[in-house]
């Protein structure tokens, strides 16, 4: 593969895996739980909100692996560090509807789906090679 097809392939990776990822969080953060806060959602809103983040970042992971070859872990790596990102202004602007280790949590199961996705899309048989 030439190195303009795999640059390319890497950016539309991270811009399509970033926006899924964005717009599944907020489908399922937001849309399906009315938005999930530590201090005024239920234990079941709070525990099925996260596994839906974490769901919705497993099929974002998925689908910017199978946008790129195996080898290429880029798109994983940039989300994460937009993740990061996120989770850090979150923390110094201090814009988190309950406690730190709530908010730092729900950063945490987007990391761990992403890279889920990530892992399954490596295994599962029809990704490109």
């Amino acid at each position: 593969m030439k190195l303009r097809t795999r640059i390319f392939l890497t950016a539309l990776a991270t811009v399509i895996g970033g926006l899924c990822l964005q717009l599944y969080a907020t489908l399922s953060k937001d849309v399906l739980f009315n938005g999930i806060e530590f201090c005024t959602s239920s234990n079941f809103d709070l525990v099925l909100g996260t596994v839906a983040m974490l769901i919705s970042a497993v099929f974002s992971g998925f689908i910017a692996s199978l946008i790129v070859v195996r080898d290429n872990n880029w798109p994983h790596f940039l989300i994460s560090l937009f993740v990061i990102g996120k989770l850090s202004v979150v923390a110094l602007c201090a814009q988190w509807g309950g406690p730190l280790w709530f908010e730092a949590g729900l950063h945490l199961s987007l990391l761990a789906g992403l890279w889920l996705g990530w892992y399954g899309a490596n295994k599962f048989p029809l990704a490109p090679i």
